[in-house]
């Protein structure tokens, strides 16, 4: 009772700290979602679930915006927040973040873009299983450097085709710059926010640019009311914190192994 207590506190605390830059998706965009494909008929969550997060970034080029917009579920919208805040205090640049109305929620055009984004009612490419953008827990970023890859006997197919320039992602190549905008550096960042799920360690397909909280999780938050989802996220995220406390002592990389397959209520 004491921990479900706590867990109930901090989710409030960080829905309370984060109101400026999360809010509730009003009527006005709503429409637009409806009318550009963005949220369909049957949909696992409406709008009155949904949260736009608005912050600052930095470009490929250093210059900052004020314009950053990703849609995603209320419960974790103050963890998203949190996520994009330490991306811009990190300078990790980010090409543009705004929401899939601007390409009729086609995936493919808001990839060719280099749009960073989150909630499309869509399926997943080449499926018909819901993706998880569709309960607006999966944030897709920078997906030109971070490409989305399948495989069909030996050949490989690039998502964008510009994202082949970003088939090699080691980053401390000789004679060769290092190359910005990279998901690899900052997969700790997104863990650390609930985010557990990377498809970067997928093996067909490969999806770089992909980060999602898992899909049990994202069908149990949908079904529930937003204080009690906004709760169990804020202890799913606790609980991970927790084991990357506990396991200090192991390497960086070894700690997210450890703590991303560690057993969750």
């Amino acid at each position: 009772m004491a921990a479900r207590f706590a867990a109930s506190i901090a989710a409030l605390f960080l829905l309370t700290a984060s109101a400026l830059a999360a809010t509730p998706v009003d009527q006005s965009q709503c429409s637009a979602m409806k009318a550009h494909h963005v949220l369909n008929a049957g949909a696992p969550v409406a709008c009155e679930r949904l949260a736009a997060v608005r912050f600052s970034y930095v470009d490929f080029e250093g210059r900052t915006h004020d314009d950053g917009i990703v849609v995603v579920l209320d419960a974790v919208a103050p963890y998203v927040d949190h996520i994009f805040a330490k991306l811009y205090e990190r300078r990790f640049p980010i090409a543009k973040a705004l929401p899939m109305e601007a390409f009729e929620g086609d995936d493919a055009q808001s990839m060719a873009a280099d749009n960073s984004s989150g909630f499309n009612h869509r399926v997943v490419q080449g499926s018909e299983r819901l993706s998880l953008h569709a309960y607006g827990v999966a944030i897709d970023l920078n997906p030109v450097e971070n490409p989305y890859l399948t495989r069909d006997g030996t050949a490989v197919t690039v998502a964008p085709p510009q994202g082949a320039g970003y088939l090699n992602r080691r980053n401390d190549r000789p004679n060769k710059p290092a190359r910005a905008g990279l998901a690899e550096s900052i997969v700790h960042v997104f863990a650390d926010n609930g985010f557990l799920v990377w498809g970067g360690d997928w093996d067909d397909p490969i999806d770089y640019q992909h980060f999602d909280i898992g899909r049990p999780l994202a069908e149990r938050l949908a079904a529930l009311p937003p204080g009690q989802a906004a709760v169990v996220f804020a202890s799913a995220v606790r609980a991970y914190r927790d084991c990357i406390a506990r396991n200090s002592d192991a390497m960086s990389a070894e700690r997210r192994q450890i703590c991303v397959a560690a057993p969750r209520n």
